[in-house]
């Protein structure tokens, strides 16, 4: 299902003309990603020499990335030809306008409302019964909060302001850090990132917001504590991370995401934030993704780190695949796009796409979390919905196994897209959805959380028929070249193996193989590196068990 929407994706962005967009861009000002090694000084003292236009880097959004805003006069060059020259020019490996965003605007609506039909509908109040995510059997499994292996888990929420002061409400905070002494203390290249990045004003002040407070809410209000509401996941840590209205800090605010996740993978957990998932709820109308490469690009390096991202399509009735949005129009696999649907289990005032937009979530009258104080309140609108499908997310990695975390750990991008795949598959049909979104459905937490658990990866290893077949395991790990199974007392057995990826591909299969050939090793050299699924058959039981590739 993956491979095939961003087939599709692509297929759109290459056909479809920009529509819109242009009106978006932001005057004089250009956005580079530069290669390795070059330096941006020296970029701009060339492409001034080309076109006798002063260019100056306005702004450093990304050191480690190499990710800048250029500014230039346009009324002393056309906006083009400047453009033009950047594309071309040896050390830029990315170019392109920036542009104005926006919110996804939301619908306040009656200021009180107990009940959550989102998380468990009872068909009250003219909804209909089931109609939600089956949050409470999802809470059955996990309630949220760390990993197997004793990871914090964190959301970023990108856009947004916060609430620090919420009681139902758990907010990160970069203890590497000393709020507000003007030192970059854990050396990470942002001075004063206790609570999260400001990427509006350059700082860690984060100003109080309504619209992020009511999106955390729902992504992660601390359950059962007696007060207020329950989010997704009970036990969240959340990032805030603001931009407004430019992209340039959009991008700056992922390039943060990034380096926190880095500083956290590469300090063992000592320093940074274990960040599983972004959401976003802001965007551009009609925007084109092939004017927004970098854009569309920092998904993909988030992902790398095995970071998904999930964001809110537009508020308005139409086919994103025709008239394209940003970001929901971004060809990133690493992207999940969302809808709207209503407690009647109807899309709700929102836009869709087979190929872009790949499931609904509820969104109408959502009742979480709010400002001023321990305020809540109801709102409506896709920015409502994409936080449900963050807080699965974050779900999912607190009830994920040991093995799970394991194999995370060491391919993030492959399982990542694993966690993906089960949310998709997982969702309950609906009729509103069907043939308009990749999925045809709307977000069931339960399934996800279950296939994970209990019937997917973490169940992987248990004999599927009967306990009859020896306890087996693949060596050496991860494997390299040369793929060798444990079968005990199972030597003059015959077998047959088949090889998976983690999107379902079989990638290799193997029939009539004896145990001890299995035990002196099968070539597997021509598969590249990353996670796999194992099918093991012989004549009287099959078993499955996953095991990590590595190129030599």
């Amino acid at each position: 299902m993956i491979r095939r929407r961003i087939l599709f994706v692509w297929l759109c962005c290459c056909v479809v003309g920009t529509l819109g967009a242009q009106n978006d861009r932001v005057p004089g000002s250009i956005l580079v990603q530069l290669f390795p090694g070059a330096q941006i000084a020296q970029v701009c003292e060339r492409l001034h020499t080309e076109t006798g236009v002063q260019v100056a880097n306005r702004r450093t959004l990304s050191e480690r990335l190499r990710i800048y805003a250029l500014q230039f006069d346009e009324k002393n060059i056309d906006a083009e030809k400047m453009l033009q020259t950047c594309i071309t020019d040896p050390d830029i490996q990315i170019a392109q306008f920036e542009h104005w965003i926006k919110s996804r605007s939301i619908i306040p609506d009656d200021p009180y409302f107990d009940l959550q039909w989102n998380m468990l509908n009872t068909g009250a109040d003219g909804g209909v019964e089931d109609a939600d995510i089956d949050a409470d059997l999802a809470w059955d499994i996990s309630v949220g909060g760390t990993t197997a292996d004793g990871d914090v888990i964190v959301a970023a929420i990108c856009g947004e302001g916060a609430n620090f002061g919420h009681e139902d409400l758990d907010y990160f905070k970069n203890t590497g850090e000393i709020p507000l002494n003007g030192i970059d203390d854990d050396g990470n290249g942002y001075i004063d990132d206790y609570d999260g990045w400001n990427s509006v004003d350059n700082n860690g002040i984060i100003p109080v917001r309504q619209h992020g407070t009511h999106v955390a809410g729902i992504m992660g209000a601390i359950g059962d504590n007696g007060v207020g509401v329950a989010g997704v996941n009970w036990h969240l840590k959340i990032m805030p991370v603001l931009n407004d209205f430019i992209e340039s800090e959009v991008v700056e605010s992922y390039a943060y995401v990034f380096a926190l996740r880095e500083q956290y993978d590469l300090s063992n957990g000592a320093e940074g934030a274990f960040i599983v998932v972004t959401n976003s709820s802001f965007g551009v109308d009609f925007g084109n993704p092939n004017d927004y490469p970098l854009w569309c690009a920092m998904y993909d390096s988030l992902g790398s780190l095995g970071i998904l991202s999930v964001g809110a399509t537009a508020n308005f009735n139409a086919n994103i695949d025709v008239v394209q949005d940003m970001p929901t129009a971004c060809p990133s696999d690493y992207l999940i796009t969302v809808t709207n649907t209503d407690n009647t289990d109807m899309l709700y005032a929102a836009a869709y796409g087979a190929t872009t937009i790949d499931l609904g979530a509820p969104g109408r009258n959502i009742y979480s979390t709010y400002t001023p104080g321990n305020a809540y309140s109801y709102l409506t609108g896709t920015s409502m919905s994409a936080p449900h499908v963050a807080g699965t997310v974050a779900l999912m990695f607190a009830a994920g196994c040991e093995k799970f975390i394991e194999d995370y750990k060491f391919d993030p991008p492959g399982m990542s897209l694993l966690l993906k795949q089960y949310i998709l598959d997982g969702v309950d049909f609906n009729a509103s959805l069907n043939g308009i979104t990749v999925s045809e459905g709307r977000l069931n937490t339960f399934n996800a959380v279950n296939t994970l658990v209990n019937t997917g990866y973490c169940h992987l290893g248990v004999e599927t028929e009967n306990n009859e077949l020896p306890a087996l395991y693949v060596y050496p790990n991860p494997v390299t070249d040369v793929l060798c199974v444990f079968v005990p007392n199972g030597e003059s057995e015959t077998f047959h193996l088949a090889v998976f990826s983690l999107a379902g591909e079989k990638v290799k299969e193997l029939h009539n193989i004896s145990g001890d050939r299995l035990q002196k090793g099968i070539s597997v050299g021509d598969l590249a590196s990353g996670m796999y699924i194992l099918k093991l058959t012989s004549d009287t039981n099959t078993a499955y068990f996953s095991a990590p590739f590595i190129e030599q």
